[in-house]
């Protein structure tokens, strides 16, 4: 139960934020891509000096454990947001090299409904896309935080991050996609995005449907541009966006991009495809 559940005070993650995590989505007894899921976490944390404990196998066996516990994500039950943390364990100073015991914590939670298009406010919080470990989810989150309170408190749904160059880096829960002229656009991993799984699964199903996909640079004003603007993650899977809008330094908001449409075609082609490829992968883990 979540009222028993304790984390020591000296663990480093609590202290100092020095842990990883990935959160996915459970269905019918499958998490899509959950060996790419726990790489990434694998490298995140081999960057603090952990090795993944207790292992891979018994990681799958306590998200399995957990979900039964919450008659949630398998067979025919509702699907599950999971959520798998590790820190880098307990420790008398901030000394990476001195921690030790790991915590590893499960949670899962009802899956949220499918979001409607939203509506996203530039933040004033820059993303450093030269950040340390920025292809890990790191539990040290202040910036998303920072950005999502200021995009909620001026009546938006989630914030737009630039980078410190002024360029499209992510928005706090997900990857970028715009559609400019035919062509899919998302910024480039330098440009500080979270290189994220979901993302990874759209740019397959563009490579092999269209449209054309280049992972670059995006500046603001070209991504004001677009016909379409895309969000991935790995819980929502593709979702559309209805408006972007920048804020002003009195609190206010300024709207400068509308969709036309919502969904958008490419949107409804790009989601249809991906979720196909997580039902044909479910179906084959499963046989």
């Amino acid at each position: 139960p979540a009222g028993r559940a304790r984390v020591l005070i000296d663990d480093l993650g609590f202290l100092y934020g020095a842990a990883c995590f990935e959160t996915v989505r459970a269905s019918h007894g499958h998490i899509f891509r959950l060996d790419r899921h726990l790489r990434r976490l694998a490298a995140g944390l081999a960057a603090l000096g952990v090795r993944l404990p207790p292992g891979a196998a018994a990681l799958d066996e306590a998200i399995v454990a957990t979900l039964e516990a919450n008659a949630l994500g398998l067979a025919d039950l509702p699907d599950a947001r999971v959520r798998l943390t590790v820190t880098a364990g307990r420790g008398a100073a901030p000394d990476l090299s001195a921690a030790s015991d790991p915590t590893v914590l499960v949670t899962v939670a009802p899956a949220p409904a499918a979001p409607p298009p939203l509506r996203l406010a530039v933040s004033t919080v820059s993303l450093d896309e030269r950040r340390p470990l920025r292809e890990a989810k790191q539990a040290n989150f202040l910036p998303y935080l920072l950005a999502r309170q200021q995009a909620r408190a001026a009546g938006f749904d989630d914030a737009l991050l630039l980078n410190h160059a002024g360029a499209v880096a992510e928005s706090a829960v997900a990857n970028v996609f715009a559609l400019l002229d035919g062509v899919l656009v998302t910024p480039a991993p330098q440009e500080g995005p979270l290189p994220g799984v979901t993302r990874e699964a759209v740019i397959e199903c563009a490579a092999r449907l269209g449209p054309t996909v280049e992972q670059r640079r995006l500046p603001l004003e070209e991504l004001l541009s677009a016909q379409e603007v895309l969000l991935t993650n790995s819980v929502a899977g593709v979702h559309s966006v209805r408006s972007i809008a920048e804020l002003t330094p009195s609190g206010g908001a300024t709207e400068r991009w509308t969709a036309a449409s919502a969904p958008g075609e490419a949107e409804a082609r790009l989601c249809e495809a991906y979720e196909a490829l997580v039902r044909d992968e479910r179906a084959a883990a499963l046989a």
